[in-house]
């Protein structure tokens, strides 16, 4: 076998392999290899190509700026980088594992809430330890697969800022193209939102005022759902006229003119009896029903010109044989005997406790062109129960009338789809204002998703639910936060906590941040002229989008720079010279 010669290393090898090294393109050979020994040799015997090498072997990075190690560590696999000095593994050793559920895994540090923050919706916020933005709102939730139903549930205590979050997603719903209705705005805290609310065309959000000396609501009033009647009927005509199909249409306005009649019989209803604290008799109930069919049968009246209740009286008072056939009664002297209760309740709605708020014909009517709508009954006095109970079952009854007129006329093609966001704010004052309250908003968070509408319902705690005058009303009103889609919880004490169990779960960590925002600020020693610290909780939310443990959301709602300028959220305007220790008329210290 032939023997393998070796190649010598010549000076100009060894000038080569120096240049390399010097230049960083190579480390030193090792000493002990032929090309080592060879290199050793050379260098003594040139002292100054010594001093070069060692410069080279201390220089901390290659030319060009390049770190030593990326051509040192060039190579990577399982193990490491490959190379002297380069820290590979020979024995990997398999990482520990446990397994658990996404249920409890979000308690183990440093998971201890949830991460993850969708940016779907309105901008809401930072979440409170990430510091990653957070967006949301039901309808676009919903749309994106999050929610299963566009609806909300707000619980905080007063203070917090419940009412900031809900304004955001009113701006944010105006800016998507929905409509933001406030149907009974107790504290007329949405009324500068809406009016600040302006489409590019210069339509702005409608404000309707109403109490005494603000405005008149009329009962019998067909509202935007009975105008959009002769909007079909005429529809219908051209229709007709060009010889095309519309038994569909033809259908659709009976079904409407049923609905109005139906909502114009429950509102009258509904009202007086909340004067008389009774059920009306059916047979009462029967005279309304047919003393308005009849009035617009004599063609005096219709659905685009409605009769006031003023009307109504008088032809229950006067009376025919028709209203004498349905009732059943002998003679005039019997029929009057028989409407003589009914008569003196429906005259009480035209004056009295209720005073002429419900007397006259609509002041303003529901204007469906317009970006936001808020109706303001915050001119009714507090002690004024009965009142401002008519008046919220009147507004809902409009607004949800208007919301069903703008699906009618969609569903005929007459006009565009249109979404709405309804606001409930203050909910332990709605459901408490009367008898029908509690099933209409029961109606509303069954039928949202059909009806095309977000639904937004705020309160305090869920106390608040558990002091309606009824139990069937209690059991009712506890099942909006089971449905509700999503429920959005600022600062609460732990007893509340306690009473959501039985609907809501919440982490360790989450039931501590919930109950910790819901301190007030921080306690000083004297008073300074610097700006007053806020609570602790104010503006900070858990966002839970599902009910079965899931970790929540935490976020730190934030304001833009227009919100600050606007101050459209303060709700402490009583109170500002108190808290800027600055009389009125004066400047406030920056």
């Amino acid at each position: 076998m032939a023997r393998r010669t070796k190649t010598p290393v010549g000076p100009a090898e060894l000038e080569e392999l120096h240049a390399r090294i010097t230049a960083g393109d190579q480390l030193p050979p090792w000493p002990h290899t032929r090309t080592g020994r060879a290199y050793k040799r050379w260098c003594d015997e040139h002292p100054d190509r010594a001093e070069q090498a060692r410069t080279a072997r201390q220089a901390p990075q290659l030319r060009y700026g390049k770190p030593r190690f990326t051509h040192r560590y060039a190579s990577l696999d399982g193990r490491g980088f490959k190379g002297a000095f380069s820290g590979r593994m020979a024995v990997v050793s398999a990482p520990a594992a446990t397994q658990t559920s996404t249920n409890y895994g979000c308690g183990f540090n440093p998971w201890v809430v949830g991460a993850t923050a969708p940016a779907v919706g309105v901008p809401l916020g930072v979440h409170a330890q990430t510091g990653q933005d957070v967006s949301g709102d039901v309808l676009s939730w919903f749309r994106a697969g999050i929610i299963g139903n566009p609806s909300a549930f707000v619980l905080s205590l007063p203070g917090l800022g419940k009412s900031t979050i809900i304004r955001k997603q009113f701006i944010g719903a105006v800016a998507q193209g929905h409509v933001p209705i406030v149907a009974g705005d107790i504290k007329g805290e949405y009324v500068a939102v809406t009016d600040a609310m302006v489409t590019p065309a210069g339509k702005r959000g409608q404000v309707i005022r109403l109490g005494h000396g603000h405005g008149h609501l009329n009962p019998l009033a067909a509202g935007a759902l009975g105008e959009a009647i002769p909007v079909m009927q005429a529809h219908l005509d051209e229709l007709r006229d060009r010889g095309e199909d519309s038994t569909r249409l033809a259908e659709a306005i009976t079904e409407t003119e049923e609905s109005v009649h139906s909502r114009q019989v429950t509102m009258v209803v509904a009202l007086a009896e909340l004067i008389r604290g009774r059920p009306l008799d059916d047979f009462e109930g029967l005279v309304i029903s047919t003393s308005l069919r009849e009035m617009r049968q004599g063609g005096r009246f219709s659905f685009a010109s409605p009769p006031l209740l003023r009307d109504l009286i008088d032809y229950i008072r006067s009376g025919n044989a028709d209203l004498r056939r349905a009732l059943f009664v002998a003679d005039e002297t019997e029929y009057r005997r028989t409407v003589r209760t009914l008569v003196q309740t429906l005259e009480s709605l035209t004056d009295g406790v209720m005073g002429q708020v419900f007397a006259e014909h609509t002041t303003t009517k529901i204007d469906l062109d317009a970006p936001a709508i808020c109706i303001d009954v915050s001119a009714i006095a507090r002690g004024d129960q009965s009142l401002k109970a008519g008046v919220l079952l009147a507004c809902w009854s409009d607004a949800y009338g208007a919301m069903e007129a703008a699906h009618v006329l969609a569903d005929c093609g007459l006009a565009p789809q249109r979404y709405f966001l309804a606001i409930l704010d203050e909910m332990w004052a709605t459901l408490g204002a009367g008898a029908g309250m509690v099933q209409r908003v029961d109606e509303l968070t069954r039928l949202n998703r059909t009806d095309g509408t977000g639904l937004l319902m705020i309160t305090h705690t869920g106390r608040d639910l558990e002091t309606l005058p009824n139990e069937v009303d209690v059991k009712t009103a506890m099942g909006f936060i089971e449905r509700a889609g999503m429920v959005i919880c600022g600062g609460l004490p732990a007893g509340e906590l306690e009473r959501l169990k039985g609907v809501l779960q919440f982490t360790d960590a989450e039931a501590a941040m919930i109950t910790a925002w819901s301190k007030g600020a921080p306690i000083e020693r004297t008073e300074t002229r610097e700006r007053k610290k806020p609570p602790l909780g104010r503006g900070k939310f858990m966002l839970k989008s599902s009910k079965d443990g899931t970790a929540g959301i935490p976020v730190q709602v934030l304001l833009t720079a227009t919100e600050r300028e606007t101050n459209i959220h303060d709700t402490n305007v009583r109170f500002r010279e108190l808290l800027d220790g600055v009389p009125s008329g004066q400047a406030v210290p920056a």
